[in-house]
């Protein structure tokens, strides 16, 4: 478990705090690029890391990034006017490019002021269907980490944003915790086809319960859906030049000699490649210490991509959204008591794995205070991900880098892995790109 200040430093992301500090030296993929969906189209506010800026395309396409406060008396460019290439304050006219070079100052007629003065602006580049920024200090861009599905063509991606009410830390450790799978998601994997699974002493039937969730591995036999009963996977991490990977290990059922392995990746600080989602990620960004957003980003066949089909693509039930892009809160359905009671369903939540996994990381609080928790051996990749945090953030307050930026990694080939294997082989064949550095597995 980590001490209270230990915590404080892991979750707070604003201005000036350890960790705001570390996230600064990362793109940050901060916004969708279809909310400016044409040049001159009203800009959109974005908070991301404790902080307000206003996101515009000008006349030829180009993004800015900008603080949101006119440098002059302080009001909002979100309420401004995109036009001729750039937004103008409505306040007293003053207009900026894209860059932050003030063009316009019409309450002051000499232009000495606007030729030494320049609006904060940030790096942004619109890539995979997002608006990713920098927000560290000028001249220390890391390399971009372009992800095997940023170069999707339109229609080939699906997105899919959740604006979550509580602290990122708590979604992201979500996002790389292999042994809640088999139990949390029973609901899930009865969909599927997996059959009868126990959780301990309670055996449950797994009959079809959410019978309007996508199932993509609907029609398989039971075991090729989810091959062991094991509930306490082994865990085995290596770090990567882009983070970590680690292994969830466990028996197949009724195959001496054979394991089930799940390998997922975390490139830092925000993306994890979860093994058996293949064809994308789910990233976490923190907007500030209390909200977060969970964007899945994925592959759809045939060009069938939008925003009707990501929420599809990663069975959402559509009425626990608000309405795009206004309000992208998650609205949990109402937990189905009387289903669970009656054995029909384990969790009682309609809507998939990521609104099951909503459900459980909301009831922690807006920010949970990990001094109270208790960690087992399942934990070993969450523990990984909280040191490669801290020492980053030793790293960072001492000068230098943080860990994670993938120097000679190539982001493209980053990835994840569900198979069955002997039990002699060796799971980083399944993820020779990684580049993962091997070492003894330890326990927690």
């Amino acid at each position: 478990m980590l001490t209270a200040a230990e915590n404080e430093a892991l979750c707070r992301v604003g201005p000036g705090t350890p960790m705001g500090k570390v996230l600064r030296r990362y793109w940050t993929p901060a916004f969708q690029a279809a909310d400016l969906p044409e040049p001159d189209c009203p800009p959109i506010r974005v908070r991301v890391l404790g902080e307000n800026f206003v996101a515009f395309r000008d006349s030829v396409g180009r993004l800015g990034f900008l603080d949101e406060l006119c440098c002059h008396r302080g009001a909002s460019l979100v309420l401004g006017r995109v036009e001729e290439g750039g937004i103008r304050c409505l306040y007293h006219g003053w207009k900026y490019a894209a860059d932050g070079t003030i063009l316009e100052t019409p309450n002051l007629e000499t232009s000495t002021f606007r030729e030494r003065v320049r609006h904060g602006a940030y790096p942004v580049r619109e890539v995979g269907g997002l608006g990713w920024v920098y927000l560290g200090p000028a001249g220390t861009e890391p390399p971009f980490p372009a992800f095997s599905w940023t170069e999707a063509a339109p229609g080939e991606l699906a997105i899919s944003e959740m604006i979550m009410d509580c602290n990122w830390m708590q979604v992201q450790e979500g996002s790389i915790d292999s042994s809640h799978v088999a139990i949390l998601h029973l609901d899930t994997l009865a969909t599927m086809g997996a059959g009868p699974r126990s959780v301990g002493t309670f055996d449950f039937p797994g009959e079809p319960w959410d019978l309007d969730m996508p199932t993509p591995g609907a029609g398989r036999a039971p075991a090729a859906v989810w091959p062991s009963n094991d509930n306490a996977p082994r865990i085995e991490v290596e770090n990567t030049p882009f983070g970590f990977h680690y292994a969830a290990i466990r028996d197949v059922t009724g195959e001496p000699g054979k394991r089930f392995v799940r390998v997922t990746a975390f490139a830092m600080p925000y993306t994890a490649f979860i093994g058996g989602v293949s064809t994308g990620a789910v990233i976490v960004v923190p907007r500030d210490d209390y909200t977060c957003s969970s964007i899945g980003v994925f592959r759809v066949p045939g060009g069938a991509g939008g925003r009707a089909a990501s929420r599809r693509a990663l069975g959402v039930d559509p009425a626990v959204w608000g309405p795009e892009p206004e309000n992208r809160r998650i609205r949990l359905p109402a937990q189905d008591r009387a289903a669970m009671a009656a054995g029909q369903s384990f969790a009682g939540f309609r809507g998939g794995n990521r609104i099951q996994d909503a459900a459980v990381q909301l009831s922690e609080g807006l920010l949970y205070d990990r001094s109270k928790e208790h960690l087992v051996p399942a934990d070993l990749a969450i523990i990984r991900m909280r040191r490669l945090f801290a020492d980053s953030v030793r790293l960072v307050a001492a000068g230098g880098a943080p860990l994670g930026l993938g120097e000679g990694c190539d982001f493209a080939r980053i990835g994840a892995a569900s198979q069955i294997i002997a039990a002699g082989e060796a799971w980083q064949d399944l993820v020779p790109a990684n580049q993962g550095v091997r070492e003894p597995a330890r326990r927690a």
